[in-house]
């Protein structure tokens, strides 16, 4: 795994470490421009190597992906340790056929999450794929963090 540090205290991940990191999760958002406004729609997926695929039905949500600029994150938190990561894919979208299978550990055929007729495979063909990982976050403390707007939300 290759990442570099930011001044920021992130570490930028390199697209191998991406691509693992995807496969660990299984629930993205997908963000597309519908009517001329950005919109998010959060999705179940799979992996097919490096593409994204996802079941849709017809609306709004699959138009957008197939018809203009579209980006694809994931991302992990974890509130108690204040770290996470966050993987975004940006690329283009078309329609796939079939069932895919999850490759890695996880590799189980796609379901909707939902109960409903999901007929379109939308797979998402990435032009890039960019992370960021938080590790230490008390290191990385700007003196803002001090500040008493901080200890207020912090609730101190």
């Amino acid at each position: 795994m290759e990442t570099s540090r930011l001044n920021t205290g992130l570490d930028v991940l390199d697209q191998a470490e991406c691509v693992r990191l995807l496969g660990t999760e299984t629930v993205g958002r997908l963000g597309v421009v519908v009517d001329g406004e950005p919109s998010i729609f959060p999705v179940n997926f799979a992996l097919a190597g490096e593409d994204i695929v996802v079941r849709t039905d017809p609306g709004s949500k699959l138009m957008a992906a197939l018809g203009g600029p579209m980006v694809f994150e994931v991302d992990h938190l974890d509130e108690n340790t204040q770290t996470g990561w966050s993987v975004m894919v940006h690329g283009t979208a078309e329609l796939a056929e079939g069932r895919p299978s999850r490759t890695g550990s996880q590799n189980r055929v796609l379901q909707p999450w939902r109960q409903a007729d999901l007929p379109h495979l939308l797979r998402i063909v990435p032009k890039t794929i960019t992370g960021r990982r938080i590790t230490t976050p008390t290191q990385h403390r700007s003196p803002a963090a001090d500040s008493p707007e901080s200890e207020l939300l912090a609730g101190r």
